[in-house]
């Protein structure tokens, strides 16, 4: 390619390890001002009751784990519940269904990157475990009928749909003979 600069292999190794420590350092960095503003927002929201830097410090972060973690910190730790997806924030009420007590101690001695480790990334679910969500939605149907949770008018709709979803089934797909050899090839590779 013309117009790039080339580097030798020791060079570029050398600006890589750099710009890797230079991310270890930084990100450090940036979780713990993350961590004490969100301390300096709790403290403030519940000593005033003005909860809005809440939202506008999660805004500030691109969307990603770190971000995540950030609203789940508060959600465990303050009644402070922040809404990304319509951008709005309150404080719950207390003996409402979302009110959490305030746990500034605790919060602070769990920072919301920490959360990201008790709360790891879900794995992509299988189809038996998609077909395990549908036949437990059908039995909560059913139930909810049983139990006359579902209103009259729709009690031979919510017995249509509950039949309905008892009743699908999915073949496993084997894989094709390019799939089988690909996957011969990745196991022979991890074993040499």
């Amino acid at each position: 390619v013309t117009g790039v600069p080339t580097m030798t292999n020791a060079t570029t190794l050398k600006s890589i390890d750099k710009n890797i420590k230079m991310v270890a350092t930084s990100g450090a960095k940036l979780n713990k001002l993350i961590h004490d503003t969100a301390m300096q927002i709790a403290n403030h929201a519940k000593e005033h009751g003005d909860c809005t830097r809440a939202l506008m410090l999660a805004k500030a972060m691109p969307a990603s784990m770190r971000r995540t973690m950030l609203v789940l910190w508060f959600h465990t730790f303050t009644p402070i519940r922040v809404m990304l997806q319509n951008d709005k924030v309150g404080i719950s009420k207390e003996g409402t269904k979302l009110y959490v007590d305030w746990n500034l101690e605790e919060g602070d001695q769990t920072p919301f990157y920490e959360l990201a480790e008790q709360n790891p990334e879900q794995q992509p679910m299988d189809i038996e475990k998609i077909l395990g969500l549908i036949a437990g939605l059908a039995k909560r149907i059913e139930k909810k009928v049983e139990e006359g949770a579902v209103k009259p008018e729709a009690v031979e709709g919510a017995k249509s749909l509950s039949r309905a979803l008892s009743a699908i089934k999915v073949e496993k797909s084997k894989p094709t003979n390019q799939q089988a050899d690909d996957l011969d090839n990745v196991a022979l590779k991890a074993v040499a």
